[in-house]
């Protein structure tokens, strides 16, 4: 275990460090030549990763640091060629969960449009926490504007989400290749997420909406998308409906306590329903998914396809399939389940917002706007919206 590691153990040891070294930096600068663009532990000299490999200077990118926990890194791949016109590649290091990486795709294929000549790498910790999956490696591998993908041990600062340890990555970077971390800005002044990662990476911004995300899908399905597919079209296609259900997030430990109750409210207003949140319900016209027999892009493949058949709809707590749901072009009724007024970084078009609390940079045309008499509370955070209110929504929306 490393020095690091221990630190991070404990809250008020991590904020100490945090802030030695934010004053450290402010007053003293880039004095440590630093290996990558942020001022992390990692940017330690690295035994295995040549300095002759990365351009001389610092021109490549730029650190705006308002405050420490606000730290953002801009890059200019256009400047990095300038000074090192050998330049052989780009190793892009993802800490992040699998909506996170949704948000990037439009950026990644803008990045390969602009430089076809470089090679692109991933890189994906291997470790399941709050902030990463490690499933992002499976959709990178399936995205074409990605060369190859590797894993590294990395882990999070319990402090400053951004600050993770991805030292370990350095072992894999050849030669030729300079470190840029996939950050984004995150904040009430942000637009969208998406924006934010083609300003990072000195790219131009496309015009609002934000582009949705990007699937990769094989010409063919996977036996096990076919095979769903089959056993329960017989069923859904009698229906005025498909409803899909995610109601569980796991960025914020959320699972919604009246699930089976909206199932059932559901079929019994003619559709056919999906969970992939677990059920009790045991009905011909509900279909619980396993989607650990799926890979991701298999669940997105198999919505993409069941879209083309018959009408699709998505019920979705904020998480995941916020952002698929806009990749893939289906109506969504996003139920924001506490109060997060950064929410719009999230928003695109297809997705009506179910809310307590009145969003200011959201349309008001896409936000259906709870009473208290609607939901519950479980604890002064969370809301649990009633089913009756969700089917009044559902409804309304669509």
């Amino acid at each position: 275990m490393d020095f690091n590691r221990i630190i991070w153990r404990w809250r008020p040891l991590c904020v100490a460090q945090e802030i030695g070294r934010y004053l450290y930096h402010k007053t003293f600068g880039n004095v440590c030549n630093e290996k990558t663009p942020a001022w992390y532990a990692f940017d330690r000299p690295c035994r295995t990763h040549k300095k002759e490999s990365l351009p001389t200077d610092a021109s490549w990118y730029r650190i705006n640091r308002l405050l420490y926990r606000k730290e953002h890194v801009f890059y200019s791949i256009d400047n990095a060629l300038t000074v090192n016109p050998n330049l052989k590649g780009i190793a892009l290091i993802f800490f992040m969960g699998i909506g996170d990486y949704l948000y990037t795709t439009p950026m990644l294929a803008a990045l390969k449009q602009k430089y076809p000549s470089l090679k692109f790498y991933a890189y994906v910790s291997k470790h399941f926490d709050r902030n990463n999956s490690p499933i992002v490696g499976t959709l990178l591998e399936t995205n074409p504007n990605i060369d190859k993908v590797f894993y590294f041990d990395g882990y999070r600062n319990p402090l400053v989400w951004k600050n993770y340890n991805y030292e370990d990555a350095f072992k894999d970077i050849p030669q030729g290749f300079i470190a840029m971390p996939v950050y984004y800005e995150y904040g009430v002044k942000i637009k969208h997420r998406t924006f934010s990662l083609f300003k990072t990476f000195g790219l131009p911004v496309p015009a609002e909406p934000a582009p949705a995300p990007v699937f990769y899908f094989p010409p063919e399905p996977a036996p096990c998308v076919s095979e769903l597919i089959n056993k329960i079209m017989p069923f859904a296609k009698k229906k005025k409906g498909i409803v899909f259900l995610q109601l569980d997030s796991r960025g914020s430990s959320y699972i919604y306590p009246h699930t089976d109750d909206l199932i059932r409210c559901l079929i019994r207003e003619g559709y056919f329903v999906l969970s992939v949140t677990p059920s009790a319900v045991v009905d011909e016209d509900f279909c619980q998914v396993d989607i650990k027999k799926f890979t991701f892009n298999q669940s997105c493949h198999f919505l993409s396809l069941l879209k083309k058949q018959h009408k699709l709809y998505i019920i979705a707590v904020n998480s995941v399939f916020w952002a698929a749901s806009a990749g893939l072009d289906i109506p969504n009724l996003g139920l924001q389940h506490w109060i997060d007024k950064k929410v719009h970084n999230l928003w695109y078009p297809n997705i009506t917002v179910v809310t307590d609390y009145v969003y200011k940079y959201l349309p008001k045309d896409k936000m259906i706007i709870a009473q208290p008499g609607a939901y519950t509370r479980h604890n002064g955070k969370i809301i649990d919206y009633k089913v009756s209110f969700i089917m009044d929504c559902f409804k309304k929306a669509f």
